[in-house]
């Protein structure tokens, strides 16, 4: 006996146990199971058909063969394990036949009478519902289902597509459409012109008379407030309609009137007893505030906002219009209009909780934590109990990575009201960012169905169904979202970067020119600020087509200082590595955590998880052959504090061809990024490469052996002052110690270069524009020695090259919608000297000679203007033009602003010191919506550190592999002005014009062409050509999405005569530079394979055939 009650004593335990679970963390149903969501007033539930009705209860599971009803004034719903939700209204009764997962198993319904929305992403057809003159199949997303009393049905489908069929027949019913069936005859169907209208009564909207203090004083609505407290809806709702008719109460009874028709979905009764109630108390202002409201709810905006300015003439200092202006500027995505509308209702009422959590929501969608927490903070303090202010805390506290915190408000805001839209959507945020997109879907649909205009929970459940692996869903999702709020951006950027993910470059197009259009009404960075590679740039879905001068036009116009992906997608577009690595620097400094994200398919929100990619990559060519194996671990965390870590390892091993060449360089780059605190983030970079050469065929030293080791370490922190003001701050340090020794002679050359370099920036965004300041500086040392031994003498060069400079820089852009301006100056100084010593020594009699150079010295000061313009004559068009003079400063990477209205500063040939005086225009013509043209003038200016006999003193090249840490899948398209190598000279001049056209031939076929001439000028070597620049380029370029998740991408580059040095000695001929290249990855992107071929049709034979596969896990 004893053993038995302790059995039964322990199975108590563990079912209170798991009881506390279901409360805590909001699981899903059980499975076969219906979990009901929410009943407003009174509803019921039979196991069977012949047991007597109990009454039903919140968070109660249903199963198959039991039944439930809603009373008078009652509602009821309901979330199914396969994820269907379900709305039942009044006077409503269904039987549940069979629960299902939504993949293999069926769910069926029966509803016997009333009214029912439903919406369900299952499987197409493992979904029915029976009615009484037929059974409806459904194929998704969601409808609206009515039985009368004589057994008729009346199926209105919202989205998708649902089949009703009987033993008399069968209709396809689609979105927008209705069907009508009378028992013992076949289904009839008609077009509607609005059928959201037919869901309007499935709202969130409770009645509340504590909303009206002034009745609560009443002794006559005593009863009326117990009938509401009982949930006996249909009693308190015909006593206060009684004293309406009777025209005999104060103001708040047709308020309270129109709160039980807006309950109940009929808008236009609520707007006229609001009408009435304005005509018998025309000094209310609460009558206009609420029928805005009912307008909002509606969907007229333009309605609302009408009503609104119209009122807000009459009553200025209302703080009820005020609220209701508040809600429509967040709406519009005018954040300060709403802070300014929001902060007037907190002066005018500081006791009305609903002002002050306005307030705190706008903030939060700002991402103003601290403004944002103090506000919120304050309206839960003054409206203990109510749920909303508190659910949005717990939102906030989970953007703000303060889990703790969001954890306790958002449990606390379910236990004091479980049927919360807003405490289920937050739970939800709150469980994405932990890594569970089940519980978070689950937590999504219960706010889906409780409130299914509220777009953020639809945005969120897209995101959730597509980390399962769900596209159709998501874009379900999205689409709701669309409707709801159809000035968001953001379902359009969720759109887009999923289009990306499922290679359809027209439809990814298609939403990022959405996107584009709304990007003014952007609210928050936030969501889509953790991209590792820039995709979530608008552009990216015009590169993914190989459309690169349209992407970069695109890129251009929704550029934003704050958006890591800006960075990340102009650093893709580079070709300059000091101008590359900046962008990389900067984008990875705005958002550390970047790297951490999934090598995989896009998770759309930063999604904790730890990746391993393996990948082989094999190079052939005549000279020589290549293997690199390369293993990549990266991952994220959100727990105790936002962490991403990235560490990958290159062995690449090189065998002879044509050429004595054998050689491995491993290379290992490790990065780590972290977020103390929701507004500061820290960046730490290191990399090491260590190439040992050990036989090359070099031209003055013969057979040579090359070993080398080069590091590179940066640090740099981002802090988030408010959401217009940001600031920058980085220290690096470089190291690079090369040996070069001869196997034929006795030579030796050693490097021991040693450069740090530090940097900070400020920007601020003010209604009179961007301004940015900044200051950075750097310094380097070169050291090197050559000794060569004779037979009779040895002989010691040393070079000793120190370089060091500072730079102060101010940034200005500004302007109207469709005309930008962009002034910056810098002012920056430049210090160079070098040392040469040559030393000999005798063998015969031990006798030295010592000979030293003179010292070269130069210091070099300047103010550098730049000045640009972007006119954008329509949509379709732009114009630019720029003047930009530069010096590069001594520091490795910049922080300073890369560019000028849109014209980049990459220009081939700057080293550091170096002066660039430029003048660039261009046009780009949107041309049908299918192509795009870019016509350029460009004239430059190059002025390096050169010595009297033309030789450069100044050259670095950087090995940083900040690149790395994006990941990328598929090979970068090549721009139509890119040199095919580097160009390094002392001075000269290059003036150039082009133009590209880029053409979208159908919806998997791009194709592009490009024609640049450029006129050289060599200052040093009169009548040489600069070198890799040719006088003609002609570029042809294709690319393919094939079948089965091919990406074929061609492109070839006629070039005319062309030097390969400054000095014109050696010169190639014209020929065709062909590059092929074939892509495939699976729908998971876990596994990649790519074949490559660069170099046909080069006289000079130098074509490389390429293989390369990755494993993703």
């Amino acid at each position: 006996m004893l053993n038995k009650h302790r059995c039964r004593r322990g199975r108590r335990l563990v079912l209170l146990a798991l009881g506390l679970l279901h409360q805590i963390h909001g699981t899903a149903a059980a499975p076969n199971s219906a979990e009901i969501v929410s009943i407003t007033g009174k509803a019921e539930s039979r196991t069977i058909a012949s047991a007597p009705w109990s009454p039903a209860q919140s968070k109660q599971l249903l199963y198959g063969g039991n039944f439930v009803r809603t009373l008078d004034e009652s509602s009821l719903a309901l979330l199914f394990a396969d994820k269907t939700q379900l709305r039942l209204s009044r006077n409503s009764m269904f039987e549940i036949k069979g629960v299902g997962d939504g993949k293999a198993t069926d769910t069926t319904v029966s509803l016997l009478k009333g009214k029912s929305w439903m919406q369900s992403k299952s499987v197409p057809n493992k979904m029915k519902v029976e009615t009484p003159s037929g059974t409806a199949g459904i194929h998704g997303t969601d409808w609206v289902m009515e039985v009368d009393d004589t057994g008729v049905t009346t199926l209105t489908v919202l989205s998708g597509e649902v089949e009703f069929v009987n033993a008399h027949g069968s209709v396809r019913v689609r979105t927008d459409e209705q069907s009508v069936t009378e028992p013992g005859r076949a289904p009839q169907k008609r077009l509607l012109q609005n059928s959201r209208e037919r869901v309007q009564w499935v709202t969130s909207h409770r009645v509340d008379p504590a909303r009206y203090p002034e009745l609560l004083q009443e002794p006559a609505f005593k009863a009326i407030h117990a009938e509401v407290l009982a949930q006996r809806m249909g009693p308190a709702r015909q006593q206060t309609e009684g004293i309406v008719q009777a025209a005999t109460g104060p103001a708040a009874v047709w308020l309270l009137a129109s709160d039980f028709a807006l309950s109940a979905g009929e808008l236009a009764l609520a707007t006229e007893r609001l009408t009435a109630g304005s005509q018998r108390f025309p000094n209310d202002d609460r009558f206009v505030a609420y029928k805005a409201r009912v307008a909002l709810l509606s969907g007229d905006w333009d309605l609302a906002r009408e009503i609104v300015t119209n009122a807000r003439q009459r009553f200025p200092q209302s703080t009820e219009l005020a609220l209701v202006g508040g809600e429509l500027a967040r709406l519009d995505g005018d954040g300060a209009r709403a802070v300014q509308l929001f902060s007037e209702a907190t002066q005018r009422a500081p006791g009305d909780y609903r002002a002050w959590h306005g307030l705190g929501s706008t903030y939060a969608e700002q991402e103003n934590f601290g403004p944002a927490r103090d506000a919120l903070l304050r309206a839960v303090e003054l409206a203990a109990g109510v749920v909303a202010p508190l659910a949005e805390l717990g939102a906030l506290e989970t953007r703000a990575h303060r889990i703790p915190d969001a954890a306790r408000a958002i449990d606390q805001s379910l236990e004091w009201a479980p049927d919360d839209y807003v405490a289920w959507t937050s739970r939800g945020i709150l469980l994405l960012s932990q890594g569970s997109p089940e519980a978070a879907l689950d937590a999504f649909l219960k706010a889906g169905v409780l409130e299914p205009r509220y777009a953020k929970a639809q945005i969120h459940a897209a995101i959730a169904w597509y980390q399962l692996g769900r596209t159709d869903a998501a874009l379900a999702a999205l689409t709701k979202a669309k409707a709801l709020d159809p000035n968001d951006p953001l379902p359009y950027f969720y759109e887009a970067q999923i289009q990306r993910d499922e290679l359809n470059p027209m439809d990814a197009i298609a939403a990022a020119r959405a996107a584009m259009d709304r990007f003014t009404f952007v609210k928050s960075l936030g969501p889509i600020a953790t991209d590792r590679q820039g995709n979530a740039s608008l552009g990216a879905a015009y590169a993914l087509f190989g459309l690169e001068s349209w992407a970069k036009r695109v890129s251009a116009q929704t550029q934003h200082p704050f958006f890591a992906g800006s960075y990340l997608f102009s650093a893709a577009r580079s070709t300059e590595s000091f101008v590359k690595n900046s962008a990389l620097v900067q984008g990875y400094l705005t958002e550390p955590t970047l790297f951490g994200a999934s090598p995989q398919r896009s998770t759309l929100l930063a999604n904790p998880g730890n990746y391993v990619a393996a990948e082989l990559g094999t190079v052939f060519t005549d000279a020589y052959s290549s293997i690199t194996p390369t293993v990549v671990a990266n991952g994220y965390a959100t727990s105790p504090i936002p962490l991403a870590g990235f560490v990958q390892l290159d062995a690449p091993r090189f065998q002879s061809g044509n050429v004595a060449f054998a050689a491995n360089a491993p290379s290992l780059t490790t990065a780590l990024g972290f977020r103390p605190h929701a507004q500061w983030g820290i960046f730490l970079y290191r990399d090491e490469f260590r190439p040992r050469i050990d036989e090359v065929e070099l031209d003055i030293l013969g057979r040579a052996r090359i070993h080398g080791n080069v590091v590179r370490t940066d640090l740099g922190s981002q802090w988030q002052i408010d959401p217009a003001t940001a600031m920058w701050l980085r220290i690096g340090q470089g190291s690079d110690q090369t040996e070069v020794s001869s196997n034929v002679r006795s030579q030796t050359r050693t490097y021991h270069r040693q450069d740090q370099d530090s940097g900070f920036r400020l920007t601020g965004l003010r209604d009179g524009g961007e301004w940015t300041i900044g200051l950075e500086g750097g310094r380097a040392s070169k050291p090197s020695m050559t000794r060569s031994s004779l037979i009779k003498t040895q002989t010691m060069i040393d070079v000793q090259s120190d370089a060091a400079g500072e730079r102060l820089y101010a940034s200005w852009k500004g302007g109207t919608k469709n005309l930008r301006v962009q002034a910056d100056l810098d002012y920056g100084n430049y210090r160079f000297t070098q040392e040469l010593s040559t030393t000999t020594t005798f063998f015969s009699n031990g006798r030295t000679l010592v000979i030293d150079d003179p010292v070269v010295e130069r210091r070099l000061s300047a103010w550098s203007p730049r000045l640009g313009l972007a006119w954008a004559a329509s949509p379709a068009n732009t114009y630019r033009i720029a003047w930009q003079e530069a010096m590069r400063p001594a520091t490795s990477v910049s922080l300073a602003p890369l560019d000028t209205v849109g014209i980049s500063l990459d220009v081939p040939g700057l080293q550091p010191g170096g002066k660039l005086k430029r003048l660039r225009a261009q046009g780009e013509w949107e041309l049908k919506g299918a192509g795009f043209l870019t016509v350029f003038a460009d004239h430059r200016d190059i002025d390096n550190l050169h010595d009297s006999d033309g030789s450069l003193l100044n050259v670095t090249s950087s090995l940083a592999q900040y690149d790395r840490l994006r990941q990328q899948s598929v090979s970068a398209f090549e721009s139509p002005e890119a040199l095919e190598g580097s160009s390094t000279f002392a001075a000269g001049r290059v003036q150039s014009a082009g133009v590209v056209f880029e053409q979208i031939a159908t919806e998997h076929l791009s194709w592009t062409a490009s024609y640049v001439r450029a006129e050289t000028t060599n200052t040093v070597y009169p009548g040489a050509l600069l070198p890799r620049f040719p006088k003609h380029t002609l570029g042809l370029g294709i690319t393919w999405f094939a079948p089965q998740r091919w990406v074929l991408h061609a492109y070839a580059a006629g070039r005319s005569e062309r030097s390969v040095n400054d000095a014109g000695s050696q010169v190639l001929d014209p020929d065709w530079d062909v590059s092929v290249n074939a892509t495939w990855q699976d729908a998971s992107k876990r596994k990649l394979f790519e074949v490559s071929a660069k170099g046909l049709g080069r006289k000079d034979e130098s074509v490389a055939v390429g293989v390369r596969g990755a494993w993703r896990f």
